[in-house]
């Protein structure tokens, strides 16, 4: 090269000057900054489109949850009423024949020739009841007669008052905090599917057992709205804190307990 084609030439083709420029190590050399500014352009590219799709994800998850607090669920508290018991026929009253009635009035002391023939004596008295007249009939159980027996002391025996039995506390099984603690606790965890359509409403009914420890078991779906929404009521259940449990007569008692859960379209 002459010394003007030295200063207006590469650095590159002055190095591989009088070499093989057909071997490779030239044209790679030649090409290595395009290369390397389009592989930067890429995995900037690549970065860039990471960061957008995060934030469209992260925007699409905010108006989700903005539009899962909406009313989208509706409770109904059910009451379980126990079957009425058939009432049993009365019986007849049972027709008794009378009793034996002896006339035992007060009386006056009077002459021998004055005093009155009928007067009743004390066999009379033991075998009937005291009034006012005479009257022919059965001996008398003992409940109406006059007791003649006493203690020795004048004192007639007294019988002791039955014993009162103080009335044992019962009551149903309950979330902590009552029934309005129970439906706030679903309207916070429960979320509606994605393919709920706006104004439709599916309901699903659930029923669970409530131990003697407060711990529900056994939930199970009796009315089904759907898959999706029958996983999503069972996985609410999981997450539920432990009941005040049933007592009956004072005993801690396991009871079942059936929710309905209603799921509401939000219409935009």
């Amino acid at each position: 090269m002459t010394n003007k084609e030295i200063l207006q030439a590469d650095m590159l083709d002055i190095l591989f000057e009088h070499r093989n420029k057909l071997y490779g190590a030239y044209a790679l050399r030649k090409t290595y900054t395009h290369r390397l500014g389009i592989a930067l352009g890429i995995a900037l590219s690549i970065v860039l489109l990471f960061v957008v799709m995060s934030f469209i994800n992260k925007n699409k998850n905010a108006d989700d949850v903005t539009r899962n607090k909406g009313e989208t669920v509706q409770l109904t508290e059910v009451d379980l009423l126990k079957p009425k018991e058939p009432e049993l026929p009365k019986p007849k009253p049972e027709i008794k024949p009378p009793q034996a009635q002896v006339d035992y009035q007060q009386f006056k002391i009077v002459e021998d020739d004055k005093a009155d023939k009928d007067l009743v004596d004390m066999t009379d008295i033991e075998n009937a009841n005291i009034g006012d007249k005479n009257i022919v009939g059965d001996t008398p159980d003992g409940l109406a007669k006059t007791t003649t027996e006493s203690t020795g002391n004048g004192n007639t025996p007294v019988k002791e008052p039955e014993e009162i039995k103080p009335e044992l506390p019962t009551r149903n099984a309950s979330f902590p905090g009552g029934t309005a603690a129970w439906l706030d606790f679903l309207r916070k965890f429960l979320q509606a599917p994605e393919d709920i359509e706006p104004g439709q409403k599916i309901e699903v009914v659930v029923r669970f057992w409530v131990g003697i420890d407060g711990i529900i078991t056994n939930p199970e779906i009796i009315k089904s709205g759907g898959k999706a929404f029958d996983k999503e009521v069972l996985r609410v259940l999981k997450k539920m804190p432990r009941w005040d449990p049933a007592v009956q007569n004072g005993n801690y008692v396991a009871t079942a307990y059936t929710q309905p859960v209603i799921f509401i379209g939000v219409e935009e």
